[in-house]
């Protein structure tokens, strides 16, 4: 089995790219079933139907009800309570055995990827023998394309995440289709070459003089910071062969 996990920042596009690489798959007669790992999202909001689903089990907003919880709060208990039904995950995959399982993470990044629970969750419903497991870290060109600061924290947030899972990792550069070409140019540059940042934005460098050397450093490091992207429009399609080719690749990684 070939597990995709998809992952990102909120608003990011993660359901869209699930969504989408499923469509390729559909295409390709492929044996494929999606996991819906997000115990908060709306279940008229999918833009697919998942074969197995965290909201049978638990969902947010019964947790707020039920411990008299905000949104934030009720949505990190949720997330540890979803541990208790790890059992009847893995039971549901098992069942469907397919050929490739996309993961549909929650849109709170942070919840899922830096609580313990998160890697304890993917970790117990995919350990099947000769199973094979890549993260998709999805950059959310709006926010590459923000300042040079949100673009560093962007890059840095998704050497966290491959870190936080010691998984391998395919970048996507999604939304590709609401840019310019020259924009998307930009930021796949900018983001496989962090050092040009520097170059670019001098006005950048004088706001941050004192830790100018660090940040040099830092950005110079292109082999541990620098990361190619793919880019993609999970609405017209284009990109989603790559991404699934970068997929091939990253999971022959863990062979």
């Amino acid at each position: 089995m070939k597990i995709a996990v998809i992952t990102g920042t909120a608003g990011s596009g993660k359901t869209a790219l699930t969504h989408a690489l499923s469509v390729y798959l559909e295409e390709k007669n492929e044996d494929y079933a999606i996991l819906n790992l997000d115990p908060g999202v709306k279940d008229d909001s999918l833009p697919y139907s998942p074969d197995i689903n965290i909201r049978d089990y638990i969902r947010v907003e019964e947790i707020m009800v039920r411990y008299d919880l905000g949104p934030n709060g009720a949505f990190i208990a949720t997330m540890d309570l979803v541990a208790n039904y790890l059992g009847e995950l893995r039971q549901q995959i098992i069942d469907l055995s397919p050929d490739y399982l996309i993961i549909d993470t929650p849109g709170q990044m942070e919840v899922f990827a830096y609580r313990a629970t998160g890697s304890v969750i993917i970790d117990r419903i995919t350990d099947f023998p000769e199973s094979r497991k890549a993260i998709v870290f999805i950059f959310d060109p709006f926010l590459c394309h923000v300042s040079p600061g949100t673009l560093i924290s962007t890059l840095l947030l998704a050497e966290s995440v491959y870190w936080r899972f010691e998984l391998p990792i395919v970048y996507v550069l999604t939304k590709i289709d609401l840019l310019e070409e020259t924009e998307v140019n930009e930021i796949l540059d900018l983001s496989e070459h962090p050092s040009k940042i520097f170059e670019k934005s001098k006005s950048f460098v004088s706001r941050h003089i004192e830790k100018a050397p660090l940040l040099s450093i830092l950005l110079n490091q292109e082999e541990i910071l620098g990361k190619k992207l793919i880019p993609v429009s999970s609405v017209t399609g284009e990109g989603i062969i790559d991404l699934f080719s970068n997929l091939l690749n990253a999971w022959s990684e863990t062979a």
